[in-house]
């Protein structure tokens, strides 16, 4: 079942955009604030699992762990409820 979810998720990913890159526009996803995160629900977990694929290439890791996601999602978002200029990526390091 894990399998199947990570897959989807995976899927989304790649047909799921932040609304900030739909317009054809380069993004530098460190530079991604609190506020262009929370304003586009649909693109909350394709940034995640961008932003974990990014650190988990950098640390060597290769397990996906879809608690951990969620959990980071929701650290995420706890995060910049009262600091909408918070650069999203920072929060990971």
């Amino acid at each position: 079942m894990k399998t199947i979810m990570i897959t989807a998720a995976a899927l989304a990913c790649l047909v799921t955009l932040p609304t900030i890159a739909s317009a054809g526009q380069n993004v530098d996803m460190t530079e991604l604030t609190c506020k262009e995160f929370m304003a586009d629900p649909d693109g909350i977990m394709p940034t995640i699992f961008w932003i974990d694929g990014y650190l988990s290439n950098a640390t060597g890791n290769t397990v996906i762990d879809p608690d951990q996601m969620v959990k980071n999602v929701q650290d995420v978002v706890e995060a910049c409820k009262d600091n909408p200029d918070q650069k999203i990526f920072d929060l990971f390091n």
